[in-house]
């Protein structure tokens, strides 16, 4: 009979088993462990892991929460009802690190796979692999998700075989999980195993700037939550900015977050005097403008030299020209010409 294992290779190699239970149940005062005054009063029960288990995630202490995001998050990890959670919006928007920090508070464990358009099922559920000389079955993210009660993400669901989807329907309703491939093993849905997939797209596909996305099965969407994500506001991306870069004058950082924001418009709704731009600046590469200018401050320019290697660097001649001329103009105050 073929052994199984909840370990991966090298930590079969080193006769270390990682994966662990829950040890009991706590209720999480949310206002207080997020420092969110509005979400005071606001409490969920949530698993109480070993301090020691590999799949709890770092807390960035300069993370910012999106309060309105943070509550529709908090209150499917608490009560799922069965549901799975779809987050989408645009690249770089943080619908993953939203996930990932709000476990981290939580000290709940995560588990993650990033799909691509060579995805298959038994990623999720696990293979057969030869161990010293000897046949194991190595559980993946899904099986071991299941079984201990972890948080399961799936990033850029939508870029996934629909057919390859429709394998968790059944897990998405709440039901077993049949490892064929490990005897017939059986994993019965821990009450603590939560899902959530992220997305650029909610499952209808794009033919704009996300390529590749796929026109996803209705019964396999018809068993999410939906929400949409978007980018911070102006007073949020720059308290962010001001974290990752405290060394920055706080008007740059402001004026940063506002050439973003003009990037932005003239990606989704261009006006005369704005051209079209193919792709936004996310929040992603607004922290690495800001985090680049503070490591150049040897160059002349190290705002220039940065916004170039952040972002610019990737567009067309006349959108590179048309964002350092935007950057220009809002630094110079010509919010006018806007």
């Amino acid at each position: 009979m073929r052994k199984s294992y909840d370990k991966t290779e090298t930590e079969m190699s080193e006769n270390v088993t990682r994966d662990e239970a829950s040890l009991s149940v706590r209720k999480a005062d949310i206002g207080a462990e997020f420092g969110l005054d509005g979400l005071k009063g606001v409490s969920i029960e949530v698993p109480v892991f070993d301090e020691n288990c590999q799949y709890l995630v770092k807390q960035q202490n300069d993370y910012v929460f999106d309060e309105h995001m943070l509550r529709h998050i908090v209150s499917f990890l608490g009560k799922s009802s069965g549901d799975a959670l779809y987050l989408y919006g645009p690249s770089g928007c943080g619908k993953t690190s939203m996930v990932m920090q709000t476990a981290a508070v939580l000290k709940w464990p995560v588990v993650s796979l990033t799909i691509n358009g060579r995805f298959e099922l038994s990623d999720l559920i696990g293979h057969p692999t030869i161990v010293s000389n000897e046949l194991v079955f190595v559980h993946g993210p899904l099986a071991r998700a299941m079984k201990y009660g972890y948080i399961l993400i799936l990033n850029e669901i939508d870029l996934a075989d629909a057919a390859e989807l429709s394998g968790l329907n059944d897990v998405l309703e709440g039901r077993n999980l049949v490892v064929i491939q490990n005897n017939g093993e059986v994993i019965k849905p821990h009450p603590d195993f939560r899902m959530v997939v992220t997305a650029n797209t909610c499952g209808r596909g794009s033919r704009g700037t996300y390529h590749g996305t796929q026109l996803l099965n209705a019964a396999f969407l018809d068993r999410f939550r939906f929400i949409r994500c978007d980018y911070m506001s102006h007073d949020e991306e720059l308290k962010l900015l001001e974290l990752v870069a405290p060394e920055l004058d706080a008007g740059l950082l402001s004026d940063m977050v506002k050439v973003a924001s003009e990037i932005r418009k003239s990606h989704l709704d261009p006006m005369p005097n704005h051209i079209y731009m193919s792709v936004p600046m996310s929040t992603r590469t607004l922290v690495r403008w800001a985090t680049l200018t503070v490591a150049y401050s040897y160059d002349s320019d190290p705002v220039d030299a940065a916004l170039l290697h952040a972002f610019a660097g990737r567009l067309s001649e006349e959108e590179c020209s048309y964002v350092l001329r935007l950057k220009s103009d809002v630094m110079a105050g010509m919010t006018d010409n806007l």
